[in-house]
């Protein structure tokens, strides 16, 4: 009986953790700055810190404040869609992307680089 409750209880736990994209979301602050251009920052897990600034500019940048490729998250930026990625170091399917066009964050590269 112990060995089963330790089994659901383990389950639940891995289920109730977010997704890369609910911890995006969720951490989402973003601010205006003096000049009126809006920044954003985004968090996911103890290992990922990233800050866009100058979100919708042709001279956005991207600022990976925080990422580890040994942690439980990290970043990485995608030429061919323009659009940054965030990685679970654990689940290879848990992925979301971040959109320095419009301060968005998608599932799929495929919705970000056409910011739907």
């Amino acid at each position: 009986m112990k060995k089963i409750l330790l089994i659901i209880f383990l389950l639940l736990s891995f289920e109730s953790q977010a997704s890369t994209y609910d911890q995006l979301l969720s951490s989402k602050k973003c601010k205006e700055a003096y000049d009126q251009n809006i920044s954003c920052i985004y968090k996911a897990g103890k290992s990922l810190i990233i800050e866009i600034t100058g979100v919708g500019t042709s001279v956005a940048g991207i600022i990976f404040s925080k990422s580890d490729l040994n942690g439980d998250y990290y970043g990485s930026y995608g030429v061919s869609h323009g659009c940054v990625i965030a990685q679970n170091s654990n689940e290879l399917l848990d992925i979301a992307f971040i959109s320095p066009k419009n301060a968005k964050i998608y599932k799929t590269w495929k919705e970000c680089m056409n910011g739907n």
